[in-house]
């Protein structure tokens, strides 16, 4: 039986990456980030999206990259997590692909670790390799829920 799995591909930084399409409530234009000091460091604040508090979880700094000025092709990309929505700031959205299961790659044991539990497998689409991210593992369930707290204390 093949499985279909379809990915938002987008980048952070140079890298491509994945996400289920399922697992994606809305591609939204950026807007304003309004900070909210001392939360957990990987998120960057909080929007009002159509009257909801979506908090923005920066990539950029979970990957121990630079944060970047965002762009006219920045994009949030709008997840549920835990129960929980919140917004992936990406650079820009590429595309969406049909992808056939000769096309998804466990990743290597040697890069598996806990600091990399977030990436679940790799995609190679004529040979660029995009990485499929898991988003039950970006925040610890210890995280969403102070995450999810700070929303409902703010809403």
């Amino acid at each position: 039986m093949v499985m279909e799995f379809t990915p938002v591909v987008f980048t952070v930084g140079n890298q491509e990456y994945g996400v289920d399409i399922g697992l994606v409530r809305g591609i939204e234009r950026v807007q304003e980030i309004v900070r909210v000091p001392n939360s957990n460091p990987d998120i960057k604040g909080i929007i009002n999206l159509r009257g909801d508090i979506i908090p923005i979880y920066s990539l950029r700094h979970h990957f121990k990259m630079d944060e970047i000025q965002q762009t006219e092709e920045s994009k949030f990309i709008v997840v549920n997590t835990h129960g929980l929505n919140i917004a992936l700031e990406v650079e820009n959205v590429e595309e969406i692909h049909r992808v056939e299961d000769d096309m998804l790659y466990e990743i290597p044991t040697i890069v598996k670790s806990e600091d990399t539990k977030y990436i679940d497998k790799v995609l190679n689409v004529n040979g660029r390799l995009i990485l499929v991210l898991n988003i039950e593992n970006l925040l610890t369930p210890e995280e969403a829920e102070n995450v999810q707290k700070m929303v409902n204390e703010i809403q």
